[in-house]
């Protein structure tokens, strides 16, 4: 019989908090809870004592959860950030019926028809590095102008999302600007990923299947100390870094589809193990899978392995997944970049339900 994951394990991973402005650049915090796209929560003296870094974190975190991608547009570089929210878009953000932090909609309906006025349709701030520190602009009339304090405070209010203790660290210099940095961003505060260096993440780098299951554990809020019972079954474990990780994850059914003798942990990982291993931790986690559809649409289905088919069917359907001209390609590989946004994805699906 299966082990389930038990909820209480999830003591990094769970993502069911809120989001508001706690950043706290120089001091090592757990983060717990991190998803949900109402709060705002911010104040003056958090924003002043921010760094540019912790700006960036801040709205990489933010994007990611408007709920819709054409309200929001964030433009990265190497020394700046550029921000474009529609105002229809920010109202829409509060709509919840909870009204638990109002402190973000209660100043965008005093302001609203100011804002309008000012920048139309839309708001756009330019926050450009200088030093660890950074200046904002705003784009007014066609052009832009520097943003007083007030104003920038008054606009971070509106604009954040993002409500944790940020984790020092995360500012990966080779993931600026690429498509996948929010979901990058969201996993290294969650402590589920890390990068190759304190300064790069390698994006476009292969996932090992030693990766994959080390990721997998970390999300799954699981604890090498309680959960290990004793070694896995394969035979190449030994000098592994993660020989235990493997085990545990093993021993709750997780990696099933690997079932040979040996684990390879160093062999790049295909799409449809990651799959098989991905829905297995949904299972593992009680996400009722059950009720899902695991409809596999995918024109390759015949190439992929047969345990495999309904999994990739599973997360396809609940948009977790996505192949290129109708076809999966079960039997290739993915990069760092492409797992981080599958695993962002499963997370907050779990957290949904």
């Amino acid at each position: 019989m299966k082990k389930t994951i038990l909820a209480g394990a999830l003591s990094i991973a769970c993502f069911t908090g809120g989001f508001g402005l706690q950043a706290h650049a120089q001091e090592k915090v757990e983060v717990a809870n991190i998803i949900h796209p109402k709060q705002v929560v911010a104040s003056t003296n958090q924003v002043q004592s921010m760094s540019y870094q912790d700006i960036y974190k801040m709205f990489l975190l933010s994007k990611l959860v408007i709920e819709d991608d054409d309200d929001i547009t964030i433009v990265t570089s190497k020394n700046s950030i550029i921000v474009k929210m529609s105002l229809k878009g920010l109202m829409a953000s509060y709509t919840d019926g909870t009204n638990l932090f109002p402190e973000g909609e209660q100043a965008l309906k005093e302001n609203f028809d100011e804002f309008k006025k000012l920048y139309g349709d839309a708001i756009q701030m330019r926050i450009t590095q200088s030093g660890n520190g950074f200046k904002t602009e705003i784009f007014i009339a066609g052009k832009w102008e520097a943003a007083s304090d007030t104003d920038m405070f008054d606009l971070v209010t509106v604009f954040n999302r993002a409500d944790l203790d940020l984790k020092p660290g995360g500012y990966f210099t080779d993931a600026i600007g690429h498509w996948a940095e929010s979901y990058i961003q969201l996993l290294y505060q969650a402590g589920v990923v890390t990068g190759t260096t304190d300064t790069t993440f390698n994006p476009n780098g292969q996932v090992t299947r030693g990766q994959l299951a080390a990721m997998i554990f970390r999300a799954s809020g699981l604890d090498v100390n309680e959960d290990y019972e004793g070694p896995a079954s394969y035979k190449d474990m030994q000098g592994f870094w993660g020989a235990k990780e493997v085990a545990i994850l093993q021993e709750y059914g997780l990696l099933e589809i690997f079932d040979g003798n040996y684990f390879e942990p160093n062999k790049p990982a295909t799409r449809e193990e990651m799959a098989h291993v991905t829905a297995s931790y949904l299972e593992a986690m009680e996400f009722d899978v059950a009720k899902a559809n695991k409809n596999n649409t995918f024109t390759d289905k015949n190439q992929m392995r047969q345990e495999a088919v309904e999994s990739i069917g599973l997360l396809q359907q609940l948009g977790i997944i996505d192949g290129a001209n109708g076809k999966f390609n079960p039997k290739g590989n993915l990069t760092r970049a492409q797992f981080s946004k599958i695993l962002a994805l499963t997370l907050m699906t779990v957290s949904e339900e």
